[in-house]
């Protein structure tokens, strides 16, 4: 049978969705099986304390603060580079756990403190989204209920319970190499701006409506400074958390309890850290699972979580897009 014209197109038009989709998942670096090990372990450890101790909620305070230590290295850097990212980054979610203890958890207070650390954070190279994640997410879990007076005392413990596992580098260092940011001001500025509007209109009640924080994570994650960076950072993002998500919503429909949460938490951090260096997409990927347990810990969710949080994604990346293109675009284009 002869091919129609409109079939011609048809097929030609599928061929090159499939070569995107390819490309899209085209390993780009090499796994960090070490960093990935040390994340897991990092991630899980916490969470077993907190269950052996009868205080879960200070083990999953101390497992997002590993969260968000555990992202990613320079390659190649050495000791003396890793000890600075790690110190930056602990200095920054140690602060944030006592800003949120000292000024709520109430959005106006979360509202301008996500923006600042935002604005901060594009450019600071060494801080980078670490600062308004902890933010954001310290203040909708909390310190798990700590029994010290002294704010960020978890949140302390975490970050170095989990720098001394990610510190030590095996094999040789290629050098204490740290690319040069060029991150505008101007990027900075939608940043902050865009994040603390997107915090403050998720705001029911005085306080983040229900799954809405993603929204305000897909938006902080997916904005580059970029139009080019930008979009396929989006679509990383929606591909892996749509596919990501059937996995997260099989297993919450399974009801898995703190143990098995734990478990869980631990091998698929394992898998996410160790992929994320090889394409931000394979991260995408194994994340769902990951944060979806973890960031409501001891509160149960329902399987159509998962399905709330990839269209929170895709409205988050949707708007990262436009404001790429519409607030303050770069002049080199992307």
């Amino acid at each position: 049978m002869a091919v129609t014209p409109r079939g011609r197109r048809l097929r030609r038009a599928v061929g090159r969705w499939a070569s995107a989709f390819a490309a899209l998942l085209r390993p780009q670096g090499k796994p960090a099986y070490a960093d990935g090990i040390a994340a897991g372990v990092a991630l899980a450890g916490p969470l077993v304390f907190g269950l052996r101790t009868g205080r879960p909620g200070i083990g999953a305070t101390a497992a997002l603060c590993a969260v968000l230590m555990a992202m990613p290295l320079p390659p190649g850097a050495g000791t003396a580079e890793r000890a600075r990212h790690l110190a930056a980054r602990g200095l920054w979610t140690t602060a944030a756990g006592i800003y949120v203890a000292l000024a709520g958890r109430s959005v106006a207070a979360l509202a301008p403190g996500v923006a600042v650390a935002a604005f901060a954070g594009a450019l600071l190279p060494r801080v980078g989204t670490t600062a308004a994640l902890a933010v954001l997410l310290l203040g909708i879990s909390g310190d798990g209920g700590s029994p010290l007076p002294w704010p960020g005392v978890t949140e302390a413990a975490g970050c170095a319970w989990t720098a001394l596992l990610l510190l030590p580098r095996p094999g040789k260092a290629v050098g204490d190499r740290q690319r040069p940011s060029a991150a505008p001001l101007r990027h900075a500025s939608r940043t902050g701006l865009l994040t603390g509007a997107a915090t403050a209109a998720t705001g029911w009640e005085g306080s983040l409506w229900g799954q809405g924080h993603w929204l305000v994570t897909s938006l902080l994650l997916s904005l580059r400074p970029t139009r080019g960076e930008t979009r396929t950072k989006a679509v990383k993002r929606l591909i892996g958390n749509a596919l990501g998500g059937v996995v997260a919503a099989l297993l919450l429909l399974g009801h898995p309890g703190p143990a098995a949460v734990a478990a869980v938490v631990g091998v698929s951090g394992a898998v996410a850290y160790t992929f994320r260096p090889a394409n931000y997409a394979y991260w995408s990927l194994a994340s769902p699972v990951l944060l979806l347990l973890l960031s409501d810990y001891g509160r149960p969710l329902p399987w159509w979580a998962a399905a709330v949080r990839a269209a929170m994604v895709l409205a988050g990346g949707s708007l990262a897009v436009l404001a790429s293109r519409w607030l303050w675009p770069a002049e080199e284009g992307g």
